[in-house]
């Protein structure tokens, strides 16, 4: 097995604890509870259904394979254990990523090829939005509103 060193360690015991929380990680990742495979099957699925011109009938753009991509690494910078989104496309090209508790209580975050996330949610009767750039971690507004989601009551 190949292993990516994520430490700063260059001897052999720091190549082995490397090793064993990417063996960790890679099952986490595979499990049942805290797997992701659902949310890439989904994405897959949808960009299948979405790479060509008009794909809606009314002249939708495609979903580039940018913008894909960055939905991708959106969805595997998810902390472990976080709820998984529902993806749609967008006419313009975007794929967004919803989580929905109740017809009032709902965060869609829209990915573009640029690596911009513009979210949007509703809390009852308040609303919250704005941008933020993708950089390979989800950035801790996004994550609050995705807990706040969650765990609120309606």
């Amino acid at each position: 097995m190949t292993v990516l060193n994520k430490t700063r360690g260059s001897s052999s015991t720091a190549d082995y604890i490397a090793e064993r929380n990417q063996d960790a990680s890679q099952h986490f990742r595979e499990s049942a509870v805290f797997g992701k495979q659902p949310a890439y099957n989904e994405l897959i699925e949808l960009s299948d259904e979405c790479k060509y011109p008009d794909w809606d009938g009314y002249d939708a753009f495609p979903v580039q394979e940018t913008t894909f991509n960055n939905a991708w690494a959106v969805i595997d910078a998810l902390p472990l254990g976080f709820p998984l989104p529902s993806f749609n496309a967008e006419p313009d090209g975007n794929i967004t990523l919803e989580w929905y508790r109740h017809r009032r209580w709902i965060l869609s975050v829209s990915i573009s090829p640029e690596k911009e996330l513009f979210f949007a949610a509703l809390f009852g009767n308040s609303s919250i939005k704005g941008s933020e750039i993708f950089f390979g971690d989800i950035p801790t507004t996004i994550l609050n509103l995705i807990q706040r989601v969650n765990i609120q009551t309606v």
